[in-house]
């Protein structure tokens, strides 16, 4: 979850956390990725990466816009410059010099890829082919059928051999590599690959005489370690996450910081978004609530709702609670209240609470109001326990339904410690979003 001010090794990225939030006009990061476009012919300015996406403005062609990302969104096509169609949309901070910002009051807007050649850019600087991101720790699996061990990421490479149905391996990394496809238990298909570094409790070393093999990521399980599903909860503070390996290591869901207050867009959301997707993990989007700010609820709602784009099959979003300024209790309820209602309002579902045993009683008069009144799923953060405190009468006798039970938990493909949490039931569909 956020990085709290405790930790005594944040006390500056806390303090320049806290200033971009106090200066929303400076709020949203520009990435690694950022780059001009040039605009090849006329090009419709969306506020979303969809065909149907309200348009804001049709740039002319020779406009220069910034860029910080290309996320995946509908499917368009194109006659410009010779035709083109795909589903890239370039994420769009700044036209002609102007920050999207002062122009539509967003962060962000979208436009066709194809609609754009790139530049004016200095010619970039040769790179060596990429090499894996690196991950700490291994994640044990199991294997879901008959699997054939390569001696390297693709279905050309040579078969080290073949394990058995129900063998235990030992994956040290995942990394990208050629198109496989099986029937192992289930149709499966990717282009991930795990690198694998013992079978049964050996290393690869003694078993074949080599240092590593690779195994196709869907024909594998983890392997359980607890009765609760796990999760992750994470934020720009975890960097560049290899998604495969979190998945490997058995975390079924992650949860990711999308907004804070007004004007904020954590920075490795949209990266984050489609890599905990693409690897299988049930995905949901958290707004860190900045009432010591803002005295609008609804206005914060509104802003993450607009920035989080919130799909079908995601988790429920979330509000998290950790600041109150000099709100009185009834106060911050109704600025909670006010918060939730715009969110159901706009997207039909009723969100999820994210808060401490402490902060609820202490701020939140330890009402059991919300879970009364339609919302039933408390997130609750209650560390270094073997069971959690529930308020709010334990949430009206409903209990928890995700605990947050360390902040510094170590997973396989995260560099440095991570939330982990846990969610109580078997199945998602009652913490899904349907659509609105």
């Amino acid at each position: 979850m956020h990085r709290r001010a405790h930790r005594s090794w944040l006390p500056v990225l806390a303090a320049l956390l806290a200033a971009l939030v106090v200066l929303p006009t400076l709020a949203g990061e520009a990435e690694a990725s950022t780059a001009k476009w040039t605009a090849k012919c006329p090009a419709n300015i969306r506020v979303w990466p969809h065909v149907d996406a309200k348009i804001l403005r049709v740039i002319k062609a020779g406009a220069i816009v910034t860029a910080v990302a290309t996320v995946d969104g509908d499917h368009w096509s194109t006659s410009c410059g010779g035709g083109a169609s795909s589903r890239k949309w370039l994420k769009i901070t700044a036209i002609n010099g102007k920050t999207t910002r002062s122009l539509f009051g967003r962060y962000a807007v979208y436009a066709a890829k194809g609609l754009f050649k790139l530049g004016p850019n200095p010619a970039p600087t040769p790179t060596p082919t990429p090499t894996p991101t690196p991950t700490p720790g291994t994640a044990d699996l199991v294997s879901n059928c008959s699997v054939r061990l390569r001696s390297g990421p693709t279905t050309d490479a040579g078969t080290a051999s073949i394990i058995d149905e129900n063998t235990v391996v030992t994956a040290s990394d995942a990394v990208s590599g050629g198109s496989w496809a099986a029937d192992c238990g289930t149709s499966v298909a990717g282009d991930q690959w795990y690198r694998i570094s013992a079978v049964g409790g050996q290393s690869v070393t003694t078993l074949y005489g080599v240092s590593e093999v690779y195994a196709a990521s869907g024909l594998f399980r983890a392997l359980a370690t607890s009765s609760y599903t796990e999760g992750i909860d994470v934020s720009k503070w975890q960097g560049i996450i290899n998604w495969p390996m979190v998945a490997a290591a058995g975390k079924r869901f992650a949860i990711a910081k999308a907004t804070e207050g007004i004007g904020y867009e954590d920075g490795k959301y949209d990266a984050n978004k489609a890599g905990a997707m693409a690897a299988g993990l049930k995905l949901g989007a958290y707004h860190f609530a900045r009432p010591d700010l803002n005295p609008n609820g609804a206005a914060e709602a509104d802003w993450f709702v607009d920035t989080a784009g919130y799909q079908p099959g995601m988790l429920i979003p979330t509000l998290d609670l950790e600041r109150h300024g000099t709100l009185t209790d009834a106060q911050l309820i109704d600025w909670v209240k006010a918060w939730l209602g715009r969110v159901y309002e706009r997207l039909g579902v009723r969100p999820m609470i994210y808060a401490s045993p402490s902060f609820w009683r202490t701020y939140m008069g330890n009402t059991r109001w919300f879970a009364d009144n339609g919302y039933p799923v408390l997130w609750i953060a209650h560390w270094n326990t073997s069971s959690p405190d529930v308020p709010g009468s334990n949430w009206g006798g409903r209990s928890w339904t995700f605990w947050q039970y360390t902040s510094d938990g170590v997973v396989p493909g995260i560099s440095g410690g991570v939330d982990l949490n846990r969610y109580r039931f078997d199945s998602f569909d009652a913490v899904t979003y349907q659509g609105g």
